[in-house]
């Protein structure tokens, strides 16, 4: 059954072809691999607990046991599609809401210390951590959405930091062949609360790995040989 809430006739703006999760510097693909390798080296997994214009992916727990939907138009992601996560827009740091629901947030590259929250603004109401992490659907109705996924509670953070562990110990093995992007599929879980009953989870069930340019081009379909020519018989004078 069709979901309701999918426009498949939409044409999105940056909807098209290319799959690469991130752009190829000018030092090549090596050199982005160890750009981030370094980066994710650097991050203190121990204390963790900007916007953009693309669409915001989220994870409504309280609505039909827990739904992922993205955009302004809530729409739904296709059932089992694969979405690319770029692992070089981690971002940690903290949000809060005014009393007329308005965010204020503070993030900032994993690769660098997370904000003080005693340096943060008084906005009226405590503070809370938050992390953020872009992808790309890679398949399906949705293949070619760029969003970025943004958390605050401790099962999104957990969902987006088991993926930097993922990230870090593939780098740190070596044995990658420069697949370093964590490929995943957009799933829920539930546990029991004291005081609320069950409570759905976003989880993120990483499937696969692919470059950060993309993956390599389908090879191109051999050729087929040329048609044999029947022979022409020689006329005796």
């Amino acid at each position: 059954m069709a979901n309701p809430k999918h426009d498949h006739d939409r044409d999105p703006a940056n909807d098209n072809d290319e799959r690469a999760v991130a752009p190829t510097p000018a030092g090549g693909a090596l050199t982005s691999v160890a750009a981030l390798t370094a980066a994710l080296n650097r991050v203190d997994m121990t204390s963790i607990g900007g916007r953009s214009g693309k669409p915001m992916l989220q994870f409504k727990s309280r609505e039909n046991n827990g739904v992922w939907m993205y955009g302004q138009q809530r729409i739904s992601p296709e059932a089992d599609s694969l979405w690319a996560v770029n692992p070089q827009t981690f971002r940690w740091g903290y949000i809060c809401f005014s009393n007329d629901n308005k965010p204020a947030e503070r993030l900032v590259p994993v690769s660098q210390p997370m904000p003080l929250v005693t340096e943060l603004p008084d906005k009226g109401t405590d503070w809370r951590e938050q992390m953020a992490v872009d992808l790309k659907c890679i398949n399906g109705t949705d293949a070619g959405i760029e969003v970025v996924l943004k958390v605050s509670t401790v099962g999104g953070i957990q969902a987006v930091t088991s993926l930097i562990d993922a990230v870090r110990d593939r780098l740190n093995g070596g044995q990658h062949d420069g697949k370093v992007a964590p490929i995943v599929r957009l799933e829920r879980d539930s546990y029991q609360h004291s005081q609320y009953g069950r409570v759905p989870t976003p989880v993120l069930v990483l499937v696969d790995w692919m470059p950060l340019g993309g993956p390599a081009p389908a090879p191109a379909p051999a050729s087929p040989p040329p048609a044999e020519q029947p022979r022409r018989r020689r006329t005796v004078a």
